[in-house]
């Protein structure tokens, strides 16, 4: 039976479809690493309902290769037309991705990873959200974030496990797999975690000053316009805190000489689909301010300034190539 009309027609979870979406970009990306590909094994055999969702995708791609009459006729003449051309498969991508919205009847709104589904706080593609906690500290939490709360004998702490959060300190300590931020009082920093672009913890100290102990015991001070990059063995060396650090409350990606690639990777996360970006020209460097409430505008406006072009599928898929 065609996928199309699947025979187990048990409905899957919004986010187990979208992280399915996800491993089928990885693997089809043609640019996979081997870890990756154990990894996507990994999450397949987590569950049924990840076998089930990776079985749907993977079969919806057989029936609209072998079934083009299926197809609204001016993709299918696309598809055609361009059988040995490279962005074929992009294409066929897409179209999988959105004979997965329609079989299911899911859109896909979010790009998030268990376990960060369970957290006490947690924002969705493109969301910002800010909160104020008891202890008279104010949380500016950026899109794609998960927080807790944990109550221990020395007060509240809060755990980030994934994202990017501007604090303004009360009495509050933030810890990371990687180590704990103990922000001085009426300091303000922004701590991320986990993101696409950066391996680690970072802290950047905007205002005040901060104690950072690391998993492994070691601590060490920053201090206003100080930051650094850490894991739960090493740390870098404390370095001026970027332009535009946290430019992103205001809706804005300060880039001053970011690699495309990073810049791609940024814009990815505020946008309700996937950006991929060509390693051919990831490395070219950008400097300007960009919407990130407008992430396509802004993929627009950076084919003006450099030599590349925006392949886009179905408004979902986008694949940022040379021109």
């Amino acid at each position: 039976m065609s996928l199309f009309e699947p025979a187990n027609t048990q409905r899957l979870d919004q986010d187990v479809v979208e992280q399915a979406l996800q491993w089928m970009v990885t693997v089809q990306s043609g640019v996979s690493t081997e870890a990756e590909l154990l990894a996507c094994q990994h999450w397949r055999a987590q569950s049924a309902q990840h076998e089930l969702a990776w079985q749907r995708l993977t079969g919806l791609n057989t029936d609209i290769r072998d079934s083009t009459r299926m197809l609204p006729a001016a993709g299918a003449r696309t598809l055609l037309r361009s059988r040995n051309a490279p962005g074929r498969r992009t294409l066929l991508k897409g179209f999988a991705g959105l004979g997965v919205m329609l079989a299911t009847g899911y859109g896909v709104r979010e790009r998030v990873l268990l376990p960060e589904l369970f957290s006490d706080y947690r924002t969705a593609t493109g969301e910002r959200r800010q909160l104020t906690l008891a202890e008279g500290v104010d949380l500016t939490l950026d899109t794609h974030t998960a927080l807790d709360t944990r109550t221990t004998a020395a007060g509240t702490e809060l755990f980030l496990s994934l994202g990017r959060v501007l604090v303004s300190a009360g009495d509050i300590r933030l810890s990371t797999a990687n180590g704990q931020v103990l922000p001085a009082p009426r300091s303000r920093l922004v701590i991320s975690h986990n993101l696409p672009w950066q391996a680690g913890t970072q802290v950047q100290v905007l205002s005040g000053s901060a104690s950072i102990k690391l998993a492994r015991g070691d601590s060490f001070s920053l201090d206003a316009g100080q930051q650094v990059t850490f894991d739960s063995q090493t740390d870098s060396t404390p370095r001026p805190v970027r332009v535009g650090a946290d430019a992103w409350v205001n809706g804005l990606l300060i880039a001053e000489r970011m690699p495309l690639g990073q810049v791609i990777a940024q814009l990815n996360l505020y946008r309700r689909g996937v950006v991929r970006c060509d390693p051919q020209v990831a490395a070219l460097r950008v400097s300007g301010s960009f919407s990130i409430d407008r992430p396509d505008a802004s993929l627009d406006l950076l084919t003006r300034v450099l030599p590349i072009r925006v392949q886009r599928v179905f408004g979902y898929w986008a694949n940022v190539v040379a021109a």
